[in-house]
Order: C-alpha cells, then sequence, then structure tokens
C-alpha cells in the first residue's frame, strides 16, 4: 500500500508525550501505545491525539502526536475527539488507549482498551468520605455496586472492547446479557524476550525485585512487611525496589535501616535488563490488576515470580509451575520466598518455565498477531 493511500489510526489518551510535548511519559498504556505503532505503521498512519498545556504537532520517523488544549479532564475523549472529528473518514479507525477516555460515537470503525478490572479494590484513603465507607459493609457494597455501574459505562460506548485478561471477560458475563461479550477479545499484554540463557544457577545471593508504581493497592504495605520480616532471619537476600509513586516516602523512611534494601528507577529500554540480575519478582497488588507488564517482562528474564491471586495475574502463573499464586498477605508470601531460598534447583526449573510460558503465550509476535487479526475484522 503507498503512503498516500494508507488509512489512518487515531490513538486518543490524556497523555502520551509530556503536557508540553518534550518527552514520551513513562507508564504502561504508552509502552502499549508503542507497541501498537511498531504493529501497525507500516500500513498505517498512526496520530495519538492527547491533552497538553498548548497546541502542538510532533512528527516521528512512524508516528504524529497532536497535543491540544482542554478545559479540563472531564469529558477529555469527547474533547479530543471534536479535534479531530472533520478529518475522519469512515476508513480511519478511532483507538480509545484506556476506556475512561472514550465517548459513545458514530463512527463504525472504533476499538476502546480496557486495561484490567479497577473496581475490586476501593481506595479509601483517597475517596472523600473513606474512613466512613470503610467501617459500613452497606455503604461499601453501595460504592461497589456504583463503581459496576460506571464500567458498564464505559463498556458500551464502544462496538469492540480489547481486553487484556479473561478476568474482565467473565465479569462482562457475570453481569451483562450474553450477547455483549462478542464486543469483547481477549489480547493478553506482551514482553520482548531478551536472548540470555539462564545463567542463575543454585545462586549464594538471593536477589528479590519489586518493580511497581508505590501505590497502597500495589502492595506497597506488604511489601514492606516481608522485606522486614525476612531480612530478620536471612543475610543472603538482597531487595531491589524499582519505580516511583506517592508512597516512595514512606518507603524509604521505613526501609532506612535495612542496608541489603535499594531503590532505583529504569528506564523502559532497561526493562529486560535490570530483571535478569535478579532471581524471584513480586507482584503483592491487592487489585486492580491485568496481564501486568512487570510480571511478564521479569518472567521473560528467569524470574521466578510470586503474586497476589487478583486479576489478570492468574491468566499468567500457573501456581507451582512457573511461580507461585497466593492471598495479598506477607506471611503467604514469605512462605514462598523461603521454600526457593531453600529448594535452588527449584528456584532454576522454575525460572526456566516462566520464560517458556513468555516464549509460548505471552510473545509480542503473538501480540502483534492477535491485534493484526482484530483490525481484519473491523474491516
Amino acid at each position: 500500500m503507498s503512503k498516500k493511500n494508507k488509512n489512518t489510526i487515531y490513538i486518543l489518551y490524556s497523555l502520551f508525550l509530556t503536557e508540553n510535548g518534550e518527552k514520551i511519559v513513562i507508564g504502561g498504556i504508552q509502552k502499549y501505545i508503542l507497541g501498537l505503532i511498531n504493529v501497525f505503521s507500516k500500513n498505517y498512519h498512526i496520530k495519538i491525539v492527547q491533552r497538553s498545556s498548548y497546541n502542538f504537532y510532533k512528527k516521528y520517523d512512524t508516528y504524529q502526536v497532536l497535543g491540544f488544549q482542554v478545559k479540563e479532564n472531564k469529558n477529555l475523549g469527547k474533547q479530543l475527539y471534536k479535534n479531530i472529528e472533520t478529518s475522519l473518514k469512515p476508513s480511519d479507525y478511532v483507538i480509545w488507549a484506556s476506556d475512561r477516555v472514550s465517548f459513545k460515537i458514530s463512527h463504525k470503525k472504533t476499538i476502546a482498551i480496557q486495561h484490567g478490572i479497577t473496581f475490586d479494590f476501593i481506595d479509601y484513603a483517597n475517596i472523600k468520605f473513606g474512613s466512613l465507607l470503610k467501617k459500613s459493609l452497606i455503604l461499601s457494597i453501595f460504592y461497589r455496586f456504583l463503581q459496576y455501574l460506571s464500567a458498564i459505562k464505559y463498556f458500551l460506548r464502544s462496538s469492540t472492547v480489547i481486553c487484556v485478561d479473561y478476568n474482565y471477560l467473565n465479569w462482562v458475563r457475570t453481569v451483562l446479557p450474553r450477547r455483549l461479550t462478542n464486543r469483547v477479545s481477549v489480547i493478553p499484554n506482551y514482553s520482548e524476550i531478551p536472548d540470555q540463557p539462564n545463567e542463575k544457577v543454585a545462586p549464594k545471593m538471593i536477589n528479590i525485585i519489586f518493580a511497581r508504581r508505590f501505590f497502597e493497592y500495589r502492595g506497597v504495605y506488604i511489601l514492606c512487611e516481608i522485606i522486614e520480616n525476612l531480612s530478620k532471619k536471612h543475610d543472603h537476600i538482597k531487595f531491589g525496589i524499582y519505580g516511583d509513586g506517592p508512597l516512595e516516602s514512606y518507603m524509604i523512611n521505613r526501609l532506612r535501616n535495612y542496608s541489603n534494601v535499594s531503590f532505583s528507577k529504569f528506564s523502559a529500554k532497561d526493562s529486560l535488563k535490570i530483571p535478569m540480575s535478579y532471581n524471584i519478582s513480586l507482584i503483592p497488588t491487592f487489585g486492580s490488576e491485568g496481564t501486568s507488564l512487570s510480571l511478564l517482562e521479569s518472567m521473560a528474564c528467569y524470574c521466578v515470580p510470586i503474586a497476589s491471586n487478583v486479576g489478570g495475574l492468574t491468566n499468567v502463573i500457573l501456581d507451582g509451575y512457573n511461580g507461585f499464586l497466593v492471598n495479598p498477605t506477607a506471611n503467604e508470601f514469605c512462605e514462598k520466598i523461603e521454600f526457593l531460598i531453600s529448594n535452588k534447583t527449584e528456584l532454576k526449573v522454575m525460572g526456566d518455565n516462566a520464560r517458556k510460558t513468555i516464549e509460548v503465550s505471552f510473545s509480542f509476535m503473538k501480540w502483534k498477531s492477535k491485534w493484526e487479526d482484530i483490525i481484519k475484522t473491523i474491516d
């Protein structure tokens, strides 16, 4: 297809570049968008539409970014869409990079991406009447019901919904008429696969990685308790904590006396380099989880994952084969870590199985193929 005859894929999201358009924002959805660019830029024009502090246009080798000033984040998707509506052809595609920015439009070729159920966790600390809500079972149930209604509203806005795990699809089957599941296709997240053998054989020092945003629902408090409990019993364990977030100061202060703990950050280009020096990855999340990128990337690097049995994590890990699934409590995480410390052969075998899982089921090529099939179906 000639460049002139290419159709356009518009990808709408709040922020792909920073508000001033200077650099790409670090985050899972931004990485997802880069993956879509990689898949489709050969056969389509790619235009990313986002909010910005001033209107801008950025052109890159394989895509363009259109930044538009918006009045407020409310109805963000609607405001962004109004800026491209007149240039949109019937043969073009509109992809809402998150269903949370979508709104109902008449354009036929519309896709929303659902990145994991967020309403399996009530963030009491950030709700105006959270303390009252937490004390009342009835109020908590009512609030959860409102969360469900909100999720249904977002689901009904698009004729095609791509979700990253089967947890969401099964929820749709549970609460909505069965015929509506025809809108849903499951395309789990992916990881690139580093071309390195597993050299983590019977290590003397066990290195454990936590690479997540520092939020309560990502398991920050559980992680701190794990470190405190195990550091008292073992002197051959090191913890590498990577990321940032609102609880960063809390974590640094609580763990400041532990010499076996290091804090750092890594860029997207190092996401398959850093985990190679670790043996175990921890995903102690409370909820709001799809098929976690940090989980998949650590598994691609032969790390044995120990994860909470929530969300899309249960679509990736077969308990006891390529990792462990546990309840989100520090004690259960510690039990599995101690098992792996005492069973170095199992550590190696499960690390190999983790890697094999990514190669077979969660590779970029498999993800690419599924997305190409979706576009053909909509055509």
